[in-house]
């Protein structure tokens, strides 16, 4: 411990002097750069380096491993890898190629997989801190982080209104995940697997290890509402990552379309099968957008000014048909005809000036058209419509009769806008899905076109899946669509034992895989006839987080009536602040409180039903009341 208390100190001196040298080097910065926003570029890096660093120093780094390969490399691992002015290492970045040996190496003979290959050795040591505002608490060497015992404090604390990084305690299972190379990836993860964690981590992980060639405004979070971007929201730039792009469905279709959508996104009207509702989100849906938007007139038949022809039926079928050969989207198609016609008047232009002459077309509109000839080329070719537009007539055509926008519409709504054509969203290089299991087949169909350019990240469990009519059933169906690999997070570190044993009853009926707890015991999972205010009375000093779950919204906003001192979470709601909290079971998703209390109205021979009442009793980290 002295050593070790010694070499804390070592390090926090170093961290300080690379804070004064960067404070140095921007006092100077006018000596090294001549170009001014080269400067500010610099001098924003600095003071970003200054704040990381002295946020670091109160826990610099929390495990250390010896490594045995040509020579002896002694890494300290922290949140932020820090180097002097010199390039002398002082902690080891987490998402380093070889930090990773810390989370999956046993003691003994090892390999980890650097940017020069793999590098083959003996991992002698490895070893955990414990620190806390620069102060050495307590260090031991372990043989492998999944142990339980090592784990248990760390799972053992409050929980907070936002997530938190997990850089100190990442399991072999999630490190494999987080460190999967830039492509295509499914996982299949359990209530309290650290799914929407590890996704963030990864993210985390290749922003770091891929910076030369993909900036973050060039990665994307897709969560399922606004409230649970918002709640996500922080952790990133807690792990040194910025710029990350977070949105909804809602918020991607209005980008996209650069329309207004008012989207009904409310589960309390989820039905067991609604015949409208699978086929909007079923293939089934694409193949009739596509017949429609064939018969979709983007052509004119001539060109015509004050109906003289000097562009003929004839040539324009010509022109289009060697178009329609090469380009896909309408938006393309017309622009090519625009740039064609352009070229052609261009070159006919004293023909086509004597035709209207001859014509005795009036001289002011020969003028205009000498001066600018496109506007007559514009002003012939077919508008594009909204998507709205479209849309409804789709629907019409197919007696779908509807007065509002759900959204189980928004594939179709994109869908049409990427036939019309868009490129808006073809920068992005990794998106990341979470609660993928809710999406249907045409939305992950969709979503693979318009971001084109992307690999894909895409978390969910089918335990969750809350819609029969489109749920994801069986992640294979994804794995075609997107040619990728599915991997497994069957560990729930969330809650206690006897509250995964109660809540895999649930599964077990369902016939799905079961959750394996981490071996944490706690309280028994609490069947009563209490009132919510005695239940509330016995716990709220023990716990810095309740939630009170209900089945519906309704539900939960008429209990907020009689509890209007508790925040009541809704799909508007973007984030949450106080200790007790009102919301419905299918907003609690990838959610966790300390204590829970579901009011049970949920039906148990219906399987959407057990479904929430599963997402509801895993949020529970220490006790789970089910208020009867």
């Amino acid at each position: 411990m002295k050593e070790e208390k010694e070499y804390l100190e070592y390090t926090i001196k170093k961290y300080d002097e690379v804070i004064k040298d960067s404070k140095f080097k921007i006092k100077n910065l006018k000596k090294y750069y001549n170009d001014y926003d080269e400067m500010m570029d610099e001098l924003e890096r600095l003071e970003h380096k200054i704040n990381k660093t002295i946020e670091s120093k109160e826990k610099p780094y929390f495990a250390r491993i010896d490594f045995q390969s040509d020579k002896k490399e002694t890494c300290y691992i922290g949140k932020l890898g820090v180097s002097d002015y010199d390039n002398n290492i002082i902690t080891v970045d987490w998402r380093a190629p070889i930090s990773s040996l810390y989370y999956d190496s046993n003691i003994g003979t090892c390999e980890y997989n650097s940017p020069s290959g793999i590098i083959k050795g003996n991992l002698i040591l490895k070893r955990q801190y414990e620190i806390d505002h620069q102060k050495l608490i307590n260090c031991q060497d372990v043989d492998t982080v999944s142990n339980d015992g090592i784990l248990k404090p760390y799972l053992s604390v409050s929980a907070d209104t936002r997530l938190k990084n997990i850089v100190s305690t990442i399991q072999s299972e999630q490190n494999k995940i987080i460190r999967y190379p830039l492509k295509n990836i499914i996982i299949q993860g359990v209530a309290g697997s650290g799914k929407t964690t590890v996704a963030l981590h990864k993210i985390a992980y290749l922003v770091y290890n891929y910076q030369d060639i993909i900036k973050p405004k060039d990665y994307m979070v897709i969560g399922p509402n606004k409230f649970f971007v918002q709640y996500i929201s922080k952790i990133l730039p807690d792990l040194d990552v910025n710029g990350v792009v977070e949105y909804t469905l809602e918020e991607i279709l209005e980008k996209y379309t650069n329309e207004k959508f008012k989207i009904n996104n409310q589960l309390d009207k989820v039905i067991e099968y609604d015949e409208v509702s699978e086929l909007k989100t079923s293939l089934k849906m694409k193949k009739i957008i596509d017949n429609y938007i064939e018969k979709i007139k983007i052509y004119p038949d001539n060109i015509l000014i004050e109906n003289v022809e000097i562009v003929s039926n004839e040539r324009l079928k010509q022109i289009t048909k060697e178009i329609n050969n090469t380009y896909k989207t309408i938006r393309e198609k017309q622009e090519r005809l625009k740039l064609i016609l352009d070229k052609y008047i261009k070159e006919h232009k004293q023909t086509l000036i004597d035709k209207l002459i001859k014509s005795n077309i009036n001289n002011k509109i020969i003028q205009e058209f000498k001066r600018n000839h496109s506007k007559y080329i514009k002003n012939n070719i077919p508008k594009i419509k909204s998507i709205k537009e479209y849309y409804k007539t789709i629907l019409i055509e197919n007696n779908i009769n509807q007065k509002e926008f759900e959204i189980e519409d928004i594939p179709s709504l994109l869908y049409i806008k990427y036939k019309l054509g868009n490129d808006i969203f073809d920068n992005y290089k990794h998106i990341v899905i979470d609660e993928a299991q809710d999406y249907g087949k045409f939305m992950f169909y969709v979503i693979k076109k318009i971001f084109k350019n992307a690999t894909f990240g895409i978390f969910g469990d089918l335990a969750q899946s809350l819609y029969t009519y489109r749920s994801i059933k069986d992640w294979n169906i994804v794995k075609d669509i997107f040619n990728s690999e599915i991997e497994y997070l069957n560990k729930s570190y969330r809650t206690t034992i006897e509250i995964m044993d109660e809540a895999n009853i649930i599964n077990r009926k369902l016939n799905l895989s079961l959750a394996t707890p981490v071996i944490r015991h706690g309280e028994k999972v609490e069947y009563t006839n209490k009132t919510i205010e005695e239940i509330i009375k016995s716990i709220k000093e023990k716990y810095n987080t309740i939630a009170i779950i209900t089945k519906t919204l309704n539900e939960a906003q008429e209990l907020h009536k009689k509890f209007k001192e508790y925040d009541l979470i809704t799909p508007q709601d973007i984030s949450y602040e106080s200790k007790i909290t009102i919301l419905p079971s299918y907003l609690s998703k990838g959610l966790e409180f300390d204590a829970v209390i579901i009011i049970d109205t949920f039906d148990k021979e219906n399987k959407i039903d057990l479904k929430l009442l599963y997402v509801s009793m895993t949020r529970a980290l220490h006790k789970l009341y089910i208020k009867m």
